[in-house]
């Protein structure tokens, strides 16, 4: 995935040359020259720069950027958020006892639920 800079696009729609942003952000011409022709969101790029393009662009951070997927990546996180979210099967008392090491304790649900109530009531008493 990465993150396109959409500089050179917004200053094409404002009808803006480099000369124009630079005498309105008060950036150095050869920042400004960089900065339109990265096709890609710079690695570093400081707040007081950012601030000072939405100022002269008169547009919002968001506007200057655009996520795209890469091609090549199939799955996204809310296909994987999907999968992990699927209904898992319930299995009862007696399917998770079967899967334990040893013999089991209760052939039927009603079995198992009559020993925990005995069990509790000794607490109780």
């Amino acid at each position: 995935m990465s993150v396109k800079w959409r500089l050179n696009v917004l200053m094409a729609e404002r009808y803006l040359k480099n000369k124009d942003l630079t005498e309105a952000t008060g950036m150095h011409p050869v920042t400004i020259s960089k900065l339109k022709n990265s096709q890609e969101m710079p690695e570093r790029l400081e707040r007081a720069t950012l601030e000072k393009l939405c100022v002269a662009l008169k547009c919002q951070p968001g506007d200057l950027m655009l996520w795209e997927p890469d091609l090549g990546t199939t799955e996204s996180f809310s296909d994987n958020y999907q999968h992990s979210k699927e209904k898992k099967p319930h299995y009862s008392t007696i399917d998770i006892l079967d899967e334990l090491p040893g013999q089991r304790l209760f052939k039927t649900p009603e079995e198992a639920d009559q020993y925990l109530q005995e069990e509790r009531s000794k607490w109780e008493n």
